[in-house]
């Protein structure tokens, strides 16, 4: 690895986090289907750009495995999310209505994602000590959303699969601390995000989509249900994986962070 990765990428990278956080913001102003639409095709650019800089960064920087399988997890999502928004457009299933879009199989990509940081981080580093007590408990908090959410409405395909989503949140956390990736600011932040903006978009497609009578004005006086302020899921997205992406360029670049020999 060399002592320092191009500016250029420094530069990409951080463009895309003050694009996100900025698109954010035109929630307000720009109308839905437009935003949602930007929103999708930023999120899939975004991720083709993290998947390249981490292939590059494997091959010319450092061998390491967990850069490639970043490089998997942003790629299958560029490719998930741009099947969900389709998904939603094609004539085949547009009588079906949003609601439909949680049960696809995208949402398979989108615990992939998950799996391979989750794969990463236990292949790059060894386990660290932590209590069982913590862990039940931590798995605990996670899972009480969507027990309450099922206690509420039975179980059905979309609150079983919440309740899938939380643990696999759950899981992603339980080892992003328990192999020690929480003492990287960088990627400790991207990880948190994305399991954040996860859960957010799991309770969207359930909960949210029900009560469309639970509305936030904001500032500039526009008035939006929940569930459609929801879609700055998108952007938030986009936002994690930059942050995860530049974390792991300056994992890798300390030469205090030996990897594991190779498997």
């Amino acid at each position: 690895m060399p002592e320092t990765y191009p500016a250029v990428v420094r530069y990409v990278l951080w463009g895309i986090v003050a694009f996100s956080a900025l698109y954010i913001a035109l929630i307000a102003v720009v109308p839905l289907p437009l935003y949602r639409l930007f929103g999708n095709t930023f999120e899939a650019a975004a991720a083709l750009v993290c998947m390249g800089i981490c292939l590059y960064a494997y091959r010319f920087w450092s061998g390491r495995v967990i850069l490639v399988l970043a490089a998997f997890a942003f790629g299958e999502y560029a490719l998930a999310t741009a099947f969900w928004y389709l998904f939603t457009l094609l004539p085949l299933t547009a009588d079906f209505g949003r609601p439909f879009v949680f049960t696809s199989v995208a949402e398979l990509a989108f615990f992939g994602f998950m799996l391979f940081f989750i794969a990463g981080f236990q292949i790059e580093r060894e386990k660290e000590p932590f209590p069982l007590s913590y862990r039940i408990i931590l798995v605990l908090v996670f899972l009480a959303v969507p027990l309450m959410v099922i206690a509420r409405y039975g179980i059905v395909v979309r609150t079983g699969l919440l309740l899938v989503q939380f643990a696999v949140v759950a899981w992603l956390i339980l080892v992003t601390i328990g192999h020690g990736f929480y003492r990287y600011p960088l990627i400790w932040a991207g990880i948190c995000l994305r399991a954040l903006v996860s859960m957010l978009y799991g309770l969207r497609e359930t909960l949210f989509l029900y009560y469309p009578s639970w509305n936030v004005t904001l500032p500039q006086g526009t008035t939006l249900s929940v569930y459609e302020l929801a879609s700055v899921v998108g952007p938030l997205i986009i936002l994690s994986i930059a942050l995860i992406t530049l974390g792991l360029l300056s994992y890798i670049r300390d030469p205090g962070n030996d990897p594991r020999p190779p498997v």
